[in-house]
């Protein structure tokens, strides 16, 4: 009797290179599995990667039905293999992504170290013995419609901001020394409080300027919205200082170097020259992200703007590869996650975190204004929180789940987000009085608010924007 085999080979990817181990699973279960090959390495260069297929092809006879290769997601260093290698498969041959959670929590409970050689064989004994074993859709890494583009932007953006947010903490921690007042009259990030500095960058500098001199800076930083009574106030605060005179030079210089990689880096991620040659990252993401027809609709939601559209679309990619709303939620990571044992612990307001983090922050900031600002949500927040402030982490996380369902039915329906009136129905009566008394149908020319719509009693759509209190209209 013949003795038909399949080949499972595990890879496990790291930073320029590759172990592979080789798994020998017979049809006969009478036969344990056996393995090959514990141990085969590759570089990533072509004639490696061939050399390795050709390797492991060489362990396969008539009896052998297929070659079954697995590596887990590794984003930048998983991608070119795994293209490589599917471009070149024979007929009997496939590769498949594995699930990393899956993959780890297997490892967790068959109690297996973790190192480059033995996940190697971990992987080939999961995608051979167990019939549970989770794989990745490789659609996902597809780079169809401009996603993986639109995806590393969006990363790139997220990077340059935290960067950016790291130096303004140095600058501010800097400035605690050697120019405190600055920022009791300007706010840390503002365009005064950089401007200041860019010309200023100490207490005794502003102490021996001219009071006009100072102004001119403030007054064009800040597009003509300031008045003299703030620079007379830093004036005075300068002069009541505990900064000693004799401040080292080097202090000086690194302030000056902190302001000027801010404006560097506050350019890449928004352009401030109109005729610049060089796009923002900003502008990239809007002119990648405007191709997709989902992207103006998800422009409707309140509070989600142009690059938190764009973190959507290029981390949801297709939505029509998730089954339904829970799916999608759970992707997001926007579930929340409740612990209880007993009558003694209890946690809640917990977020699952699981999935795609650009994904999950993207729509907690949503969430974060939508519950300020859109009646609906607000009502419900305040109804989850009830005044209980153990409760405040729970009702947010209840708003982005909201948030990411509404996200989910427009990408899927092709629809805008519309208030609808037998929502606004049942809201109490106040909060019904402040929706329809917040709202204007007058439309200033060039507005940069975010304009909603509402669907009336008969179904009906209407397009308004919110107004502040002091700008509401008599009634």
């Amino acid at each position: 009797m013949e003795n038909n085999y399949i080949l499972y080979v595990g890879m496990d990817v790291s930073k320029g290179k590759a172990d592979a181990a080789i798994l020998n699973v017979s049809d006969r279960r009478s036969v344990k599995p056996k393995f090959l090959r514990k141990k085969l390495s590759f570089k990533f260069v072509k004639s490696e990667v061939a050399s390795f297929l050709e390797t492991v092809r060489s362990y396969s006879d008539v009896n052998c039905t297929s070659i079954c290769f697995a590596l887990e997601v590794t984003g930048i260093y998983s991608t070119n293999v795994y293209d490589y290698i599917k471009a070149n498969l024979y007929e009997n041959e496939s590769i498949k992504f594995l699930n990393t959670d899956f993959v780890n929590q297997w490892r967790i409970a068959h109690n297996i170290a973790k190192s480059d050689p033995l996940d190697a064989q971990t992987i080939s004994t999961i995608i051979g013995t167990d019939s549970d074993v989770q794989y990745v859709n490789d659609n996902v890494f597809e780079n169809k419609n401009g996603y993986q583009d639109l995806k590393a932007l969006v990363h790139r953006h997220y990077q340059i901001k935290k960067i950016y947010s790291q130096e303004i903490n140095r600058l501010i921690a800097q400035c605690d020394c050697l120019f405190p007042e600055l920022q009791y009259v300007f706010e840390p990030k503002s365009a005064a409080f950089i401007a200041v500095l860019s010309s200023y960058p100490t207490t005794h500098d502003i102490i021996n300027a001219s009071r006009v001199e100072v102004f001119d800076v403030i007054y064009e930083a800040t597009k003509h919205r300031c008045s003299m009574d703030k620079v007379d106030k830093l004036f005075e605060l300068c002069q009541d200082t505990l900064v000693p005179d004799d401040i080292s030079s080097y202090g000086k210089s690194i302030i000056l170097d902190l302001v000027e990689n801010i404006k560097n880096i506050k350019g890449r991620l928004k352009s401030i020259e109109r005729y610049s040659r060089l796009k923002s990252i900003e502008r990239y993401i809007r002119d990648v992200a405007s191709l997709n027809p989902a992207y103006k609709l998800l422009l409707t939601i309140t509070g989600c703007g142009p690059v938190t559209a764009a973190t959507v679309i290029a981390e949801t990619g297709n939505i029509r590869r998730f089954k339904n709303a829970d799916c999608f939620v759970s992707y997001s990571g926007t579930s929340p996650r409740n612990k209880r044992s007993g009558t003694s612990v209890e946690t809640m307001g917990k977020i699952s975190k699981k999935g795609s983090r650009y994904l999950r922050h993207a729509i907690y900031m949503i969430a974060e204004f939508a519950r300020r600002h859109n009646p609906v949500l607000k009502h419900q927040f305040e109804r989850i929180k009830n005044g209980n402030k153990k409760r405040h982490k729970l009702a947010n996380i209840a708003i982005a789940n909201k948030i990411a369902r509404y996200i989910y039915s427009i990408m899927k329906n092709k629809s805008s987000f519309v208030i609808s009136h037998d929502h606004i129905m049942r809201l109490p009566e106040e909060t019904r009085d402040t929706f329809f008394n917040s709202i204007s149908l007058d439309f200033p020319k060039n507005t940069r608010k975010q304009i909603y719509q509402y669907s009336d009693i008969n179904g009906e759509l209407h397009r308004f924007v919110y107004i502040k209190t002091d700008e509401m209209i008599p009634a």
